[in-house]
């Protein structure tokens, strides 16, 4: 009931705001931010996967690589951020002149520091690996997904199978490279005993980390799980039972590793400023939330930037924050939040979610609610049209472009 209680505010706040489609407000970041790159290219688009994404040609990849820098070049990034990473989509279908193109673009305007990469499992080899450490990439993300063949099917995806993937971590971490491995739950034809499979042959391969990640829902797209949100979350308490055998501390309520490091975007995007490039990327700071438009007008905007513009309300920062402290399974103490949110915690702490400034059994099966409610709620101005207030005048401006082949 509190759970769903809870998600339901938290739609709410984020349904209120809207998006408008016009020219991006030339703004400085905080000294305190990150970086994201989207790269919204797959040689073929997986069947769970709900973000905005572009089937690769090379043309589309040349104009992507030319439209990228110029959006850097253009901005008024400087100094050195938390973070960045690289996301889609799937990075790896730039080779690796390609994405020294980017990086240098971004060392010409700041000091790279922790830098990572989202790669899709089939298209790794040995060379690659070699390549991103030269480059300075310092973290890797793998998204295994699952190891089982029928449901690698039936999600349209194919990838190489549990020994190589093992061989190619290990040849990462030999290379200095920090490893963290996705695994997916409520897929397809992934019955209960498929995913415990799929957390033990992972914990084997021994990643410096491994997320799980629930099957998401996000708004204005029609897809869904066989299984129900509860079924998904008793499922990773008990793969949490294995990982913890296995050496991993939790470091979040879907996060698991060994050791400090972690590389954990939804976690740091909760709270933080950061400056998104590419098609389709979320930025925030400086009072607004900006989002990139698809890529056949983010290409065709020649220097000119248009997206998707909402000043940042008071009330989806502050469940943001909520969210953020529930999501590292920490109890919010109530300082520095409103008066409506005080009242909810003083709710959680009298319904024995919380204890001692932590969150209990219960409290963690709220975490998971919370999270996803935040993720699937959020107002993606690309697929979903209702969070857009001008959403025509966008299908106008879009109908003058020449199609992309």
């Amino acid at each position: 009931m509190i759970s769903r209680l809870s998600a339901g505010m938290i739609r709410r706040s984020f349904a209120r705001q809207l998006y408008r489609f016009t020219e991006i407000p030339d703004l400085k970041p905080s000294s305190n931010f990150g970086i994201y790159i989207n790269v919204p290219l797959c040689y073929s688009k997986c069947s769970f996967c709900p973000f905005y994404k572009e089937l690769y040609t090379d043309d589309l990849k040349e104009r992507y690589l030319k439209a990228v820098p110029a959006e850097i070049r253009s901005s008024r990034i400087s100094g050195e951020p938390r973070w960045i990473y690289f996301g889609g989509g799937t990075p790896n279908t730039l080779n690796l002149d390609d994405l020294s193109g980017i990086t240098e673009v971004l060392k010409s305007k700041i000091n790279t520091g922790e830098m990572g990469i989202e790669l899709l499992p089939a298209l790794i080899t040995k060379t690659y690996l070699e390549g991103l450490k030269e480059l300075d990439f310092t973290k890797i993300s793998i998204g295994i997904e699952t190891f089982d063949e029928e449901v690698l099917s039936k999600s349209n995806r194919k990838q190489p199978g549990f020994h190589s993937i093992r061989n190619l971590v290990d040849y990462a971490q030999s290379k200095g490279l920090w490893v963290n491995t996705d695994i997916m739950v409520g897929l397809p034809s992934q019955l209960p005993e498929v995913f415990a499979a799929d957390i033990k042959k992972t914990s084997e391969i021994g990643p410096d980390q491994i997320t799980i990640y629930p099957y998401m829902v996000i708004r204005g797209l029609d897809k869904h799980s066989p299984l129900s949100n509860s079924e998904q979350f008793r499922l990773i308490e008990q793969a949490a039972e294995t990982l913890l055998n296995h050496g991993y501390e939790r470091k979040g309520v879907w996060t698991f590793a060994r050791g400090e490091n972690v590389y954990d975007s939804s976690r740091d995007e909760l709270i933080e400023d950061y400056i998104g490039f590419g098609p389709a990327a979320f930025s925030t700071f400086a009072g607004y939330k900006i989002v990139n438009p698809e890529l056949p007008v983010y290409i065709a905007s020649n220097g000119k930037r248009t997206g998707f513009v909402a000043p940042k309300t008071e009330a989806s920062d502050q469940w943001r924050r909520f969210a953020r402290l529930v999501y590292d399974l920490r109890g919010p103490n109530g300082q520095g939040f409103p008066a409506y949110i005080n009242s909810f915690i003083a709710l959680l702490r009298l319904s024995g979610f919380i204890l001692n400034g932590c969150l209990t059994s219960k409290g963690i099966m709220f975490a998971h609610h919370i999270t996803k409610s935040v993720v699937e709620s959020l107002p993606f101005p690309v697929q979903n049209p209702d969070a857009v207030c001008n959403y025509s005048e966008y299908l106008a401006f879009k109908s003058q472009i020449s199609p992309l082949t």
